[in-house]
């Protein structure tokens, strides 16, 4: 079904009706990416994933002391995040805990976009939807819609004005939204005082806990493990190999990330052992994961796309001749 819709919509809005916009587009996502990191607001918004609502605030300041923010849980738990260019401190009321994180994790909140579509043009429909309210603001819609049935689409709400991102969709392959985040609330800010970063509980007397990011050696070299993927979707290429330690002494896990610069797909290689291993199909929310058992090993892809995308691409993985 899915694909007969896609095939009937390139004859509605065909490839070149997209590509009349991609100025347009990457000018407008540019200027999202850039107001990701110097906007500096105090909103409160809500994220829904399986049916579970989420509310949050979430204060974000660039000014002369760097970029920061503070992310406040606003249930009964009181969690909160605080990042600055010290690292990532996890403030867990309810656990009478703190974890404290020296580098800062690469992972963006909203999430980002990228700025170059020419490559993913062949892959997505970008279509501009006009203009909508969000949080009291004037924000542009924007449609992602993919050509196949192995990725998932996005609708994007940018604030006309600002930049940011104050609402977006991921959409499953019937075009429903499957994960949603969006601004209930926003005040944009010229001057962020310090005492917003503060944290809203006293503590000095959790229990704290760093994580120094080493690893224990025990990681045998992914380069000596070569493996192949002979099933990708058109357009999704390697962009990293490495290992994680399992947590089973000289066990290591061979991990492969793959992505078509929207969408990304995990890839994690371990020794088959007596532990639980997942075999089949399992989803949570937007995350699909499937897993086999390969010869000595176990294969499990995992990603924010389709069932049948992690399935053929786990079922596909072999051991590379020499």
């Amino acid at each position: 079904m899915i694909s007969r819709f896609i095939a009937v919509f390139a004859l509605v809005v065909p490839a070149t009706a997209a590509a009349g916009n991609i100025d347009q587009i990457q000018q407008l996502l540019g200027r999202m990416q850039h107001a990701a990191h110097t906007v500096s607001y105090d909103g409160t918004f809500v994220y829904s994933q399986n049916s579970q609502l989420t509310v949050m605030r979430l204060i974000h300041g660039a000014d002369e002391h760097g970029e920061r923010e503070r992310l406040v849980s606003l249930d009964s738990t009181g969690r909160e995040v605080i990042r600055d260019k010290n690292g990532v401190t996890c403030i867990l009321p309810d656990s009478n805990a703190v974890v404290v994180e020296k580098k800062r994790p690469p992972v963006q909140f909203p999430p980002p976009f990228p700025e170059k579509i020419d490559h993913l043009s062949k892959q997505y429909y970008f279509m501009l939807k006009g203009e909508e309210k969000v949080a009291g603001q004037t924000a542009i819609k924007l449609v992602i819609e993919p050509r196949d049935a192995l990725r998932y689409g996005h609708a994007l709400w940018i604030d006309k004005k600002t930049g940011l991102l104050l609402k977006t969709y991921l959409l499953n392959e019937q075009g429903k939204p499957i994960e949603q985040f969006m601004f209930t609330h926003i005040k944009y800010l010229t001057q962020v005082p310090d005492s917003l970063f503060k944290p809203a509980v006293d503590s000095r007397k959790f229990n704290w806990f760093e994580a120094n990011g080493k690893t224990t050696g025990d990681e045998k070299p992914a380069a000596k493990r070569r493996w192949q993927i002979t099933k990708l979707p058109v357009g999704f290429k390697r962009d990293y190999q490495g290992n994680l330690n399992s947590g089973h002494k000289d066990k290591a896990l061979d991990h492969l990330v793959f992505s078509d610069g929207l969408a990304s797909i995990s890839v994690f290689i371990e020794d088959n052992n007596d532990a639980d291993h997942l075999i089949g199909g399992t989803r949570m929310g937007a995350v699909n994961a499937h897993g086999r058992a390969y010869k000595d090993f176990h294969v499990t892809a995992v990603g924010e796309v389709p069932p049948a995308t992690v399935k053929m691409i786990s079922e596909s993985v072999s051991w590379q001749q020499q």
